[in-house]
């Protein structure tokens, strides 16, 4: 781990506080056991998810704030949201904190969603300390000043009122915090410290440490802490670390090279996607579905021989609790392939689990995996920022040197990737190439595009959000110049399915953008679904075939079995996507490099 303790500064208990959003409204607060948390009304539709992102907290750590939700949300309800700052205002008489900066060199492909995990404090805290970041984003070889706390403060959590009749919930909830890894479990009626720990295979004596008030006996609707183990067989000394503790300085030895071994007549792989069974009317699981219909047909169609697929399906929902849950299932302990999951807030947890168990996972969706470079059992389908990046600075220098580059400033400046401003780091990669462009500000475009727009040259247009309903305005009246101009906008991949005028498109995905798959693979879905093709792009369906049938095709050829010297494993007959996996580093897993450039024709209406 590149960093060292560089300083300690006093500070004023209110001078760092965070500006998130969710901290600017007027939420009533309230301070229990020194903790201040938001009083938060539940609204109708809303679910754990939603409201962890609203405020820039985890799922966890509302859990663990409200014991009471283990049950379900329900619309009208009261939830504790604890506030993300460092420091919170008590009534003691405390005036002054001491903060302890540490210095963090950026890795290659690390956004600042990974770092604030890894050092526990908000990313808005870690841009207060580095400003620089507010007007160009997080690159690598940066050196951050992280602040942290050296008085831990948030060990405390509220106390639910009192209520006649114990809480009997048996959900388990998922804790990772400075605190210590754990998870929940509430007591019920009979149970035993025995029969509790068979059910989550530790010990008394490790259930008696973590709560020694039980060595006055077990009551029901106790709330007790349960060592997290991920499915491993070691000792709780050793298996309690967890995604917010993995780093490269802590996390274990990389496992040993693997070893080759016979081809075996039966594997198992499992499918850990958010199919959502306990809300059907949840509109995001149709995606999920799709991918999965289209993963069924691969197995279905691989030539196999002799070799059986054992094909375990599991919902994971959408949070870390649940995702634990379904690793610590038995059968989930001997796995040959995971594929899944879908959101990135349950990688660290699943990659842990891959790492210890010494199974093979791959990651479909999410471009942002954590600890990618020390783990050599992932394989991370969709680029990151970082390579997509690289691939379009060689693009521009290659494909569209001699054009007529035009930076629009729109203030509207809204990257949904944490770490990675794509507008700015263009602009430094055209400077340090001594290519030319000009920047405009969109309200300078009122008038038109004539005055900036060159006759003589491809026209190039880059804007500095990825928000469409901002600049839609702006892209239907480039459409109406194209009769009189060359012009391009290099967009955002999200954009291709947004309604409206558009300019010709150029978009940068690891997807081939078709919307209809071969024939064959048409004939076998209409078959087996009886269905509607979807046609949006990207086709989930498609997605989960190409990749069912390369790893498929990994393990038909070598038992899925490569050693440390294995750095690139190619794909080349996708029916969507074609692959290039490489290794990240010597003891990392593989990253897809495979990008397409897709230019999509201009629209009229």
């Amino acid at each position: 781990m590149k960093s060292k303790i560089i300083s300690f500064l006093l500070v004023a208990v209110f001078s760092i506080a965070s500006f998130s959003a969710a901290q600017q409204t007027n939420y009533p607060t309230k301070i229990i056991n020194g903790i201040e948390y938001y009083i938060y009304t539940v609204e109708a539709g809303e679910g754990l998810y939603s409201i962890s992102r609203k405020f820039g907290v985890s799922q966890s750590e509302i859990n663990i704030a409200n014991p009471q939700i283990h049950e379900g949300l329900k619309a009208g309800q009261e939830i504790f949201i604890p506030k993300t700052t460092d420091v919170v205002a008590t009534t003691s008489a405390q005036a002054v904190e001491a903060v302890e900066f540490i210095t963090h060199t950026v890795e290659r492909r690390q956004t600042l969603f990974a770092i604030s995990r890894k050092y526990d404090v908000s990313q808005e805290l870690i841009i207060q300390a580095n400003p620089q970041l507010r007007e160009r984003g997080i690159q690598a070889g940066d050196v951050l000043r992280i602040p942290t706390n050296k008085k831990t403060v948030a060990s405390a959590t509220p106390k639910p009122a009192v209520s006649a009749t114990p809480t009997v919930s048996t959900e388990r909830t998922l804790h990772i915090g400075a605190d210590g890894n754990y998870i929940t479990h509430n007591v019920t009626q009979g149970e035993t410290l025995y029969s509790i720990s068979r059910k989550y295979s530790v010990t008394v004596n490790e259930l008696k440490q973590l709560n020694p008030e039980t060595t006055d006996g077990l009551r029901a609707g106790t709330v007790l802490k349960v060592p997290f183990k991920s499915g491993s067989s070691d000792s709780s000394a050793t298996a309690v670390t967890t995604a917010a503790q993995v780093t490269p300085a802590t996390t274990t030895a990389a496992p040993s090279p693997r070893q080759e071994s016979k081809i075996k007549s039966s594997y198992k792989i499992a499918y850990l996607l958010p199919f959502m069974t306990n809300d059907k009317n949840d509109p995001t699981a149709q995606k999920f579905i799709e991918f999965y219909m289209g993963s069924l047909l691969a197995i279905n169609n691989v030539k196999s021989g002799d070799v059986k697929f054992e094909i375990y399906s599991f919902d994971t929902e959408k949070t870390e609790s649940k995702l634990f849950e379904v690793i610590n299932k038995p059968e989930m302990q001997d796995m040959d392939l995971i594929i899944g999951p879908a959101y990135t807030a349950q990688i660290p947890i699943l990659a842990d689990f891959a790492k210890r168990r010494q199974i093979n996972t791959v990651i479909p969706f999410s471009s942002k995996v954590s600890y990618l470079d020390n783990n050599p059992y992932l394989f991370q389908f969709n680029p990151d920022q970082e390579t997509q990046n690289d691939y379009i600075v060689e693009l521009l220098k290659g494909n569209f040197r001699n054009s007529n580059f035009i930076f629009v400033e729109t203030g509207n400046v809204r990257w949904t990737d944490e770490g990675m401003n794509f507008f700015g780091y263009l602009k430094q990669r055209l400077d340090k190439q001594r290519i030319g462009y000009n920047s405009v500000q969109s309200a300078a475009l009122n008038s038109g595009w004539s005055a900036h727009l060159s006759l003589d040259k491809k026209n190039i247009i880059i804007f500095d959000t990825d928000d469409y309903k901002s600049i839609q305005p702006l892209l239907t009246n480039l459409a109406d110049e194209n009769n009189r101009y060359d012009v391009g906008v290099l967009g955002q991949y999200s954009w291709r399915n947004q309604n409206g005028k558009k300019p010709k498109m150029y978009y940068v995905s690891p997807f081939a953008g078709n919307k209809l798959g071969t024939l064959f693979y048409e004939q076998e879905f209409q078959k087996y679904y009886k269905n509607k093709l979807p046609l949006i792009n990207p086709r989930y369906d498609l997605l989960g075939y190409d990749l069912t049938t390369y790893f498929l095709s990994l393990i038909n050829k070598n038992g899925f079995t490569f050693n440390n010297s294995t750095q690139n494993l190619n794909f080349n007959n996708g029916v969507q996507s074609n692959m290039n996996f490489r290794r990240t580093s010597r003891n990392g897993g593989f990253l897809n490099h495979k990008l397409y450039l897709i230019e999509d024709a201009a629209t009229t209406r």
